[in-house]
């Protein structure tokens, strides 16, 4: 059984680039909200998980949030094009995109055991790295009462898109 949404298994069954997927999970995950609010870690958040550059309760268009999502989602792909030396498919092209890239960001993510692992070619062991990253700001987001538990599902599903051919 899957936890990945028909939308996202659509894209990776017609051979869809790893940005779309991304793009598709992403939205899946972060939504898309027009007033800055503050994350689970207390980051100012617009749009579709967007954190550069957000004032408090600064307001978009949805023809703004459209742009500063596919630039944030560019720049996360690209940082995991300077990091990753191995092959991938697609899917997990786009489960590094939104792990490395999208949520650990490119500085975190280049000391990590997950990416050490990868680009030694051991991906099994990388992505059982990703169900390690289930606290914020210090939180454990698998303790319901941390109400974050969004968290969790969103590395099951980065795992599992990690671990397909």
């Amino acid at each position: 059984m899957t936890n990945l949404s028909k939308r996202v298994l659509a894209l990776i069954a017609a051979g869809a680039s790893a940005l779309s997927i991304a793009t598709t999970f992403l939205h899946e995950k972060e939504g898309d909200r027009l007033t800055a609010y503050q994350d689970s870690g207390g980051k100012w958040t617009a749009c579709m998980g967007v954190t550069t550059g957000i004032k408090p309760h600064q307001k978009f268009t949805q023809a703004e949030c459209d742009r500063l999502d596919a630039q944030a989602v560019a720049a996360a792909d690209s940082d995991v094009e300077a990091l990753i030396t191995v092959p991938l498919t697609k899917p997990q092209h786009a489960a590094v995109i939104s792990f490395c890239g999208y949520n650990l960001g490119a500085t975190k993510c280049r000391k990590s055991t997950f990416l050490a692992l990868l680009n030694a070619g051991k991906r099994k062991q990388a992505c059982e790295e990703i169900k390690k990253y289930t606290f914020v700001a210090g939180r454990d987001c698998n303790d319901p009462a941390n109400q974050c538990r969004g968290i969790p599902l969103r590395r099951e599903q980065e795992y599992e898109l990690c671990l397909m051919d």
